[in-house]
């Protein structure tokens, strides 16, 4: 079995991010059996520390530091020992099994990227995928940049991420691995619960002027 780093960026700027982050990992610590992955904790510009109060959190390299979302993804990945890498961010919950079901993708050699459905979902929906094979799954995915995994082979040949962009960063990331023949795929066989934009939710309403001209530039250089 391969290993597999997964790489957390977070951004704690208050003490609900802090304990939304610690409840991420402790989803992580609870659902995947601890020989199968290493964890890299890249906190930018952190004021409240992430505490493991029960002793129960893997965290095997925290990594504080001043640079950005992007450019804190990039180093992660150079710290990575493992052949797959997960990007997740800190607003994402992981349930049984995640890891290995996404990493059967990667394994039985499926596509080079795989992304988990991450949006809200009807029990209907939840029952249907259950009787779905792994590659019929691929079918009704839900792709968002929440968690993502990708063998680090692929991820090199991107280039890794554009540390230029922030909020649609993962728009450019597609075009990258697109442009560098990196097959990626989506499947409704895993599926996590994805507060979505949770970080840059709080920073639209208590920074609106840094979010609106994060998005300006971001869009500039897209455009």
């Amino acid at each position: 079995m391969k290993l597999t780093s997964i790489i957390m960026t977070a951004y704690i700027q208050n003490p609900f991010q802090a304990h939304m982050t610690m409840a991420s990992l402790a989803n992580i610590a609870r659902y995947t059996d601890p020989e199968e992955y290493e964890f890299i904790l890249m906190s930018a510009n952190e004021k409240f520390p992430v505490r493991d109060d029960y002793n129960v959190l893997k965290i095997d390299q925290y990594v504080k530091t001043k640079k950005g979302y992007t450019a804190s993804m990039n180093e992660g990945a150079k710290l990575a020992k493992g052949d797959y890498l997960v990007f997740i961010q800190n607003d994402v919950f992981v349930w049984e099994r995640w890891l290995k079901k996404l990493r059967w993708y990667l394994e039985e050699d499926i596509t080079d990227c795989i992304f988990p459905d991450q949006v809200p979902r009807s029990r209907a929906f939840v029952k249907m995928s259950r009787r779905l094979n792994n590659i019929q799954a691929m079918r009704f995915g839900s792709r968002d940049a929440g968690l993502l995994m990708i063998t680090k082979k692929a991820f090199e040949k991107t280039g890794g991420w554009d540390e230029e962009l922030t909020l649609l960063c993962d728009r450019d990331f597609y075009v990258r691995m697109a442009n560098a023949g990196v097959d990626f795929r989506d499947t409704c066989k895993v599926m996590i619960t994805h507060i979505m934009a949770a970080t840059n939710l709080d920073r639209l309403h208590t920074n609106r002027k840094e979010y609106d001209e994060m998005m300006d530039a971001d869009a500039k250089k897209l455009n």
